[in-house]
């Protein structure tokens, strides 16, 4: 028997080994890619759900909370006013992102219809919180106090 022989017996006896052994890794590269495709898209989603929350509550900040609050003698809004005003930004939110949007992040994360506008509503609430932390942190003077290039 001579080397090329051989090999060509091992080659006959480690072929289905080898080949089994490349499919698991190629399903197991599949798998990877399926995942990361799919948190990639959940992540994609999510980044839109935050646009849409705080271009509707800036939105319903300026437009709608200001002239309330200039119209009120006290320049509070009423709890009935905030319920309006939370309401206008959760319609302006699900116009941003249409029906096919809600539904698609409604299978995304597995939630139903109920849920997401649970969902939507605590957004609105953390965005408005943000919104008046960085109103209360903004710096004396406007933006060009922050901004020491005029020197």
């Amino acid at each position: 028997m001579d080397y090329g022989e051989l090999g060509l017996k091992v080659l006959q006896v480690l072929s289905p080994i080898l080949l089994a052994a490349l499919t698991w890794v190629a399903a197991k590269i599949a798998q990877y890619i399926q995942a990361k495709v799919k948190s990639e898209y959940l992540r994609g989603m999510l980044l839109r759900l935050d646009d849409a929350v705080l271009a509707a509550v800036r939105e319903v900040q300026q437009v709608t909370v200001e002239a309330i609050k200039s119209a009120s003698a006290d320049g509070k809004l009423t709890a009935e006013e905030r319920a309006r005003v939370k309401q206008a930004a959760l319609d302006s939110i699900k116009s941003h992102l249409g029906m096919k949007g809600i539904a698609e992040l409604a299978k995304i994360l597995g939630l139903e219809s109920g849920a997401i506008d649970k969902l939507l509503s605590t957004r609105v609430e953390a965005a408005v919180h943000d919104l008046k932390v960085s109103r209360a942190n903004a710096v004396p003077g406007g933006a060009e106090a922050a901004l020491p290039f005029a020197a």
